[in-house]
């Protein structure tokens, strides 16, 4: 199988029939996903889960995942918070019976989402590693660590020559990617930036994306927070926003890959499509 595509359904009905799950999200609020996995623990699957302990910085702690983890221990599961001091995650990933499958957003259980099945030997063993022992690392085909993921994200932008460039992403900030992009629509070349729906930018984002328009970059607001770019035949998916790999943040466990399949090409294109306008 290698790559192909799947979906959020897909990977929920996996877990119902799944007897060994690892799972990973940066939050999992009450939803189908969150219900699978209380379902397969209670069932007797062997299910381990981890969750960053403290998403969003919320000091309040309405939005964190204590509940979720209260949950599926009391199911069963097997549950790891991570707190973002010791090792930022923000990996959307899922190993269930020998196939990982790889989420760009946050298993929600509304709106468009790239979810990737992948079954090479060497992918899975990194995605269980990250999953498992909160350690990114990377293969020829798939990076579990942010610095390398967006930098594999910054080659592709490089390597477009002439070709028009769109990038999609949920967060923004001056990084290597925004000055490949910089680079690129000086040099007279189509470039389109999509960045998430938010009703507040930060100071930083404000800034970066005021410079990039400035540059020629095509700036379009309201995306769906996917975390996408494609040059020509090929295509990069991931989970890392395009934020920059500063300090603790260059380890932070993500996902993102390079991929010349027509198939998932193709679904890169028609969401950057869709979100363009």
């Amino acid at each position: 199988m290698a790559l192909s595509l799947s979906s959020v359904p897909d990977v929920v009905a996996r877990i119902g029939d799944a007897r060994d799950v690892a799972f990973g999200s940066y939050f999992l609020p009450r939803g189908p996903m969150r219900d699978a996995l209380v379902g397969a623990a209670e069932r007797g699957a062997h299910v381990a889960v981890t969750l960053q302990a403290d998403p969003y910085r919320n000091p309040d702690g309405k939005r964190d995942n204590r509940e979720a983890a209260r949950l599926l221990s009391a199911a069963g599961a097997e549950v790891t918070l991570l707190r973002s001091t010791r090792v930022p995650f923000h990996l959307k990933a899922v190993v269930c019976d020998g196939v990982a499958y790889l989420d760009d957003r946050n298993w929600t259980a509304r709106g468009p989402e790239m979810v990737i099945a992948d079954d090479d030997p060497r992918d899975l063993a990194l995605v269980r590693d990250a999953l498992c022992n909160a350690r990114g690392g990377s293969d020829a085909t798939l990076a579990t660590r942010k610095d390398e993921a967006l930098r594999r994200e910054v080659e592709l932008v490089e390597s477009a020559g002439g070709a028009p460039v769109v990038v999609e992403t949920e967060r923004v900030r001056a990084s290597a990617l925004t000055e490949a992009l910089r680079r690129h629509a000086r040099a007279g070349s189509p470039t389109t930036l999509i960045v998430g729906r938010t009703r507040h930018h930060s100071r930083g984002e404000r800034s970066a994306l005021r410079s990039l328009a400035g540059d020629g970059v095509v700036v379009r607001e309201g995306g769906t927070n996917e975390k996408l770019a494609l040059v020509g035949s090929t295509a990069w998916i991931g989970s890392g926003n395009a934020t920059g790999t500063s300090g603790r943040g260059a380890a932070q466990i993500e996902w993102g890959l390079i991929t010349h399949d027509a198939s998932l090409v193709g679904a890169v294109r028609s969401a950057l499509e869709r979100d363009v306008v």
